[in-house]
């Protein structure tokens, strides 16, 4: 098959703009170091990739016009045609776009059909009822603050090698090449497809795909060691329940520890005994619909654990290893998936108040959603703290040593703050920006796509019932790719300007810095004053 000119001249810059960055790179690593240096090639070449991807889909796409109408190309053309003459102005296309976008979000959080009690609706002064804070939608932000954490720490080993508290927790080790950390994620990248295929499968290819995870599970244990936690992680994703995962990771890790000092039998039944007692209040929660009952209890009584289980077990001899795992699959996550919830909420309700109120409504909400997840952030760092003084207040307080004393974390970050055993700490706290970021994102994109003219502009050159040109794909595919590039790194760019004015400008401004703030907190030491009250 012959290539179009243009076309050769479109991959040969994304092959250039390849070599740019990775001599972009070399001058970063100079000054920041190979593993921040290797993180940010690693996402260019993503987008980079990601970007040919798109424009090789267009460019075929924009072929197939000619096809029967009964052919999904044709119906995917067509659709596309629709897109371009109903388009209008920016304020339209993200209208739509959101409604779209929530109805996918709705069903990926499995609130789409919950039947709400419509306060949170009245809270943003919507006149329907719509699910905003619900229960489902919690268990599944469980289930992604105890995955994203664990992924996130896992891919950091993978780019910098290097091992800090959080990937020591894991099991991941010191000094590894780089060709075999790199097999480390291919293993772990199988481990989690054969796992979530055993889970939608049905019959004996169910067991097969299982039998192919443990069996990859078992050789990566032997060959690499660690890292499981990741593969089963992403096993629970396919189930889709964040209460269940968590108390598998929690009583795993418990488990470990008592089976340290030599109660191997009591271990394996303490773990499935509470394994099966939450499986079965899980299920009838639900059929009874107090699922929001039992994830309130859930939390309270499983983070009275999380802080009890340090005075118990500090003084066992697992506990260099058993320390970190409950503090950071335990604690952590019972921290973070609230403000994870809180943010997701607070996405979907002001996206329905400006789909409600039309005009550039959508888009002024946005902005106020952008500004409140930094905000979010701001007060999920206190409660991260005071989470993790209390764990060790109360590991030293049993007898045993602190996890993460967090006065060497601040004098690290200040000293060197790219340094690649805080990245996971990062990670935690932006991780209740990704609802906003994802906003912004599509309304950069519409914003695009809206520019007046440029839709019609576009639809001329696509024939209907008819493949368009094969010398006007590629320019037209260029600028369909274009149109969902540029506005993603609009909403990229706005959400992140926001987070550098209102954390680096204003904050120090009115004298009140982030990392001053996080240090006067731990100086304060909250959990000794309360000890010290009873």
């Amino acid at each position: 098959m012959s290539v179009n000119p243009f076309s050769a001249i479109v991959y040969g810059a994304v092959i250039s703009a390849g070599g740019v960055l990775w001599a972009n790179g070399q001058a970063l690593a100079a000054l920041w170091g190979w593993p921040l240096a290797g993180a940010a090639l690693l996402l260019g070449y993503t987008a980079l990739i990601v970007f040919a991807g798109c424009f090789y889909r267009y460019e075929v796409l924009l072929g197939e016009g000619g096809k029967a109408e009964e052919t999904s190309e044709r119906k995917d053309y067509d659709a596309l045609r629709n897109a371009l003459q109903s388009g209008g102005g920016p304020v339209r296309i993200y209208t739509d776009w959101l409604t779209r976008f929530l109805g996918a979000v709705d069903r990926f959080f499995g609130d789409k059909n919950v039947v709400t009690r419509g306060r949170a609706a009245r809270l943003f002064g919507l006149p329907t009822q719509a699910p905003i804070w619900t229960a489902p939608a919690y268990d599944r932000c469980l289930l992604l603050a105890l995955f994203y954490p664990v992924a996130t720490i896992f891919l950091i080993w993978v780019i910098s090698g290097h091992v800090g508290p959080a990937e020591a927790a894991l099991g991941l080790e010191r000094d590894t090449e780089g060709w075999r950390r790199g097999l480390a994620l291919i293993a772990v990248m199988t481990m989690i497809i054969a796992f979530w295929q055993a889970t939608v499968k049905e019959g004996y290819l169910s067991f097969i795909w299982l039998g192919v995870a443990v069996a990859v599970a078992v050789h990566y244990a032997f060959v690499f060691a660690g890292a499981g936690a990741v593969a089963f992680a992403g096993a629970v994703a396919g189930a889709g329940a964040g209460a269940v995962a968590f108390a598998v990771a929690f009583a795993g890790a418990v488990a470990f520890a008592v089976a340290f000092a030599g109660a191997v039998a009591f271990a394996v039944a303490g773990a499935v005994a509470v394994l099966s007692i939450v499986l079965l209040m899980s299920h009838r929660s639900k059929a009874r619909g107090w699922q929001h009952v039992f994830l309130l209890l859930f939390t309270l009584v499983m983070g009275a654990t999380c802080l009890a289980a340090p005075y118990f077990l500090s003084t066992q001899d697992g506990w260099l290893i058993t320390g970190p795992l409950l503090l950071f699959l335990g604690l952590l996550t019972l921290i973070n998936a609230p403000f994870d919830w809180l943010s997701l909420g607070l996405t979907r309700g002001l996206l329905r108040l400006g789909i409600e109120r039309g005009g550039w409504w959508p888009y002024l909400l946005a902005l106020i959603d952008a500004v409140a997840a930094v905000a979010v952030i701001a007060v999920l760092s206190c409660a991260m703290i005071i989470g993790i003084q209390a764990f060790d207040y109360l590991a030293v307080l049993g007898g045993g040593t602190p996890v993460l004393p967090l006065h060497e974390v601040f004098d690290g970050i200040g000293a060197n703050p790219h340094a690649p055993e805080y990245w996971w700490i990062y990670a935690l706290l932006l991780s209740t920006m990704i609802p906003s970021l994802i906003n912004l994102a599509i309304g950069g994109t519409a914003l695009v796509r809206g520019i007046p003219g440029l839709g019609p502009m576009l639809l001329r050159l696509m024939p209907a019932g008819q493949a368009v040109p094969a010398h006007n794909r590629p320019v037209l595919a260029l600028a369909l790719t274009g149109q969902w590039g540029a506005g993603i790194a609009l909403g990229v760019a706005a959400q992140f300007i926001l987070l550098w004015f209102i954390v680096g400008r204003f904050l120090p401004w009115i004298g009140f810095g982030l990392l001053d703030l996080a240090r006067g907190i731990e100086v304060f030491n909250l959990p000794f004053r309360v000890h010290q009250l009873f």
